[in-house]
C-alpha cells in the first residue's frame, strides 16, 4: 500500500510571539534573581537561556558557579544547529537597532551590559529555518541554508541574509521565531522583486541591448561586439540609495553604447547608442 503523508502530523513550526518570548525572559530574570542560583528555562521551542546572576557570582565560589552552569547546560536539549550566544557580547556584532535588551529588560538588562550578570542564549537555527522554508515555499523561493549566510532563489535571481546576525537581533529585541521569520521572509521577497523590477524596467529602456542574468549580476552585452557589462543588483538591496544606484547604471549602459557605436569595427548602425 503506499504511503501518504499527513500534513496535521508534520512538525510543528515556530508559533510563539515576541510579547510571549519576552514575558518568559523577564520571568526567568525574576526567578533567577530571587534565587541568588544559575536558572535555565525554555524561552521558546528551539530557543533556551541560561542566567548566572550577579549576586551569584558575588557569593558564591567560583567552582561552585562553574559546576551549576555546567548542569543547567546539560539540561538544554540537543540542537540540529545550534548556536550559543553571550547577551552581554551582542554589542560586538555591531548591529543598528531600534531597541535592545537594555531597555525591554529593565535594570536586569542593564546588568547583564555591564558585565555583571551573565545571560547565554542556546538557538536552535533549524527551527528558524523551517519557519522560513514555510513562508517562502508558495512563493516559489528555493532556500539554501549555510553560515552564516543564507540564500534564497527565485529564478534567475537570488538574495541573501545573514542569518546569524538575524538571530543576533532577534534576541537583543526580545523578538521571536516566528516573527523574525515573518520579518525575514517579507524583506527577501521585497528585494526579489525590487531586483526582476529593475530588470525589466532596464531591459525595457535598453532592448537594443542583449540581457541576462548571471549569478547575481545583471549583464549587458552590445550584440555583434565584444562589449559588455555587469551590473551587481545586490548594490540595490539599501532601498534608500537604490535610486541612484538605477541613475549610475544608466549612465553607465548609454556609455557602454555610445562606445560600441563609435568603435571602427562595429556592425550595427550608429543610431544604435541611445
Amino acid at each position: 500500500m503506499a504511503e501518504t503523508t499527513d500534513l496535521k502530523k508534520q512538525a510543528h513550526l515556530p508559533d510563539t510571539s515576541s510579547q510571549m518570548v519576552r514575558q518568559r525572559w523577564l520571568d526567568l530574570l525574576n526567578m533567577s534573581y530571587s534565587t541568588r542560583r544559575v536558572t535555565q528555562q525554555e524561552i521558546e521551542p528551539g530557543v533556551h537561556a541560561l542566567v548566572v546572576p550577579a549576586a551569584c557570582r558575588k557569593e558564591t565560589n567560583q567552582v561552585l558557579v562553574e559546576v551549576e552552569v555546567r548542569v543547567a547546560s546539560s539540561h538544554v536539549p540537543a540542537m540540529a544547529r545550534g548556536v550559543r550566544l553571550p547577551l552581554e557580547r551582542l554589542g560586538e556584532f555591531a548591529l543598528t537597532l531600534p531597541a535592545d535588551y537594555r531597555g525591554w529588560m529593565g535594570a536586569w538588562g542593564k546588568d547583564i551590559a555591564a558585565g555583571e550578570t551573565l545571560a547565554t542564549v542556546f538557538v536552535d537555527l533549524a527551527y528558524l529555518e523551517a519557519a522560513l522554508l514555510a513562508r517562502l515555499w508558495d512563493y516559489g523561493v528555493l532556500v539554501e541554508f549555510s553560515s552564516p549566510l543564507a540564500f534564497f532563489r527565485r529564478g534567475a535571481l537570488t538574495d541573501y541574509a545573514n542569518v546569524y546576525e538575524t538571530v543576533v537581533a532577534m534576541v537583543a529585541e526580545g523578538g521571536s521565531l516566528a516573527d523574525t521569520a515573518d520579518q525575514l521572509a517579507l524583506e527577501i521577497l521585497k528585494r526579489l522583486q525590487l531586483y526582476a523590477n529593475a530588470y525589466h524596467q532596464l531591459s525595457s529602456i535598453y532592448s537594443q541591448a542583449e540581457w541576462h542574468i548571471n549569478c547575481d549580476n545583471f549583464v549587458v552585452k552590445v550584440p555583434g561586439s565584444h562589449f559588455s557589462l555587469a551590473l551587481q543588483y545586490w548594490e540595490l538591496r539599501d532601498h534608500t540609495s537604490g535610486q541612484k544606484v538605477l541613475g549610475c547604471w544608466r549612465t553607465r549602459i548609454e556609455k557602454l553604447l555610445q562606445q560600441a557605436a563609435s568603435s571602427p569595427n562595429n556592425d550595427f548602425p550608429k543610431s544604435f547608442a541611445a
